[in-house]
């Protein structure tokens, strides 16, 4: 049999076709939809499954009804152990794997809150680290009737291993108006985690502050804390902690001081409209255990939009309190500021 000139492309992209379904993952859903791509991974109920035509697709854990995969899936268990499977069949009852798909079994090989990760980051595994970072500023220089010099930057830092975390915060505000300094402050923060369970932590605390208008020379801040991680992901962060802190005044004209605090933490973000903005907030305080009067406490809360590249701009609002501020200095501190940045 002869086939003619013409039918040649026909065929050979209908075997295009063939074998690049055969190559590919295949996605079926609950509704009997099918999807053929890569499976990248599933965290926190949702399954990113990469496809030609519309990229980075999210689908609902829950929706999914069997993966098919070229290669095999590593999945990490609640338990911290790892398996693999090339076939998963996701049902009510719980998820078969492989050969226990095929026969009719009355018992899953894993039920739903048994399988933590599909396709996990490396260091969830113990595979080395992850390390986060991003780093703002905010510049303004104006000359005329009025000479303006604004300067502040920010950068946090996170190195994330397995049962492990490391975190830097800082901040410095430079400004001078007419030649004349009306802003020279900046804080460090410090801390290490240590994950006692998935969720629970406990670990120390560093802090280090100054602020020449508000009379803070310095501002030392050190002690234990435990804190809860409610989630954990590229979606949505959220952690909250606290603990006894030692703290240390050093005021240019008030008085001393350095007292007992507790101290507490708030960390959350998480992302809106499918990546299209962040919300964040942050913060942090002191409640002094001597005089429960004395109350310290920073917020930073805004919106942060990415770009390309790794960019990204944000508006913040900042507020700062401390109740036991010397007489001439105001107790609250409020800072809007547009930042351009870049993260990784």
């Amino acid at each position: 049999m002869e086939l003619g000139i013409r039918t040649l492309p026909s065929l050979t992209i209908a075997l295009l076709l063939i074998t690049g379904n055969a190559l590919a993952d295949e996605l079926i859903m609950k509704d009997g939809s099918r999807l053929f791509g890569e499976v990248l991974k599933r965290e926190n109920g949702t399954l990113d499954f990469k496809t030609s035509y519309a990229g980075v697709i999210k689908v609902k854990w829950s929706e999914v009804s069997e993966l098919h995969a070229d290669k095999p899936m590593q999945l990490l268990l609640d338990d911290e152990s790892t398996r693999t499977a090339q076939h998963i069949k996701n049902s009510e009852d719980g998820i078969y794997l492989d050969d226990d798909i095929e026969p009719d079994l009355a018992e899953p090989t894993l039920t739903q809150s048994e399988l933590a990760f599909i396709n996990p980051d490396p260091w969830r595994t113990g595979e080395g680290y992850k390390l986060d970072g991003q780093i703002n500023f905010a510049l303004e220089k104006e000359r005329g009737n009025t000479d303006t010099d604004e300067i502040d930057i920010d950068g946090d830092l996170i190195w994330r291993f397995q049962h492990h975390r490391y975190k830097m915060f800082g901040e410095l505000e430079r400004d001078r108006n007419n030649n004349k300094k009306t802003k020279d402050k900046w804080k460090l923060n410090n801390s290490y985690d240590h994950f006692l369970t998935k969720k629970w932590y406990a670990g120390a605390f560093l802090g280090l502050e100054h602020d020449k208008f508000a009379d803070l020379n310095l501002r030392t801040i050190v002690g234990p804390k435990i804190g809860y991680q409610w989630f954990e992901g590229k979606a949505m962060n959220l952690s909250t902690e606290a603990g006894p802190l030692y703290t240390d005044e050093d005021f240019d004209k008030a008085e001393d001081d350095d007292y007992l605090a507790l101290g507490w933490g708030i960390n959350f973000d998480k992302y809106l409209f499918e990546e299209f903005m962040q919300f964040y907030h942050r913060q942090n305080g002191l409640w002094s255990m001597a005089d429960t009067s004395d109350l310290v406490w920073n917020t930073w809360t805004g919106l942060r939009f990415p770009l390309v590249l790794g960019f990204v701009v944000s508006t913040e609002m900042q507020i700062e309190y401390d109740s036991g501020a010397p007489s001439d200095v105001d107790e609250v501190d409020t800072t809007y500021t547009l930042k351009l940045g870049y993260t990784w």
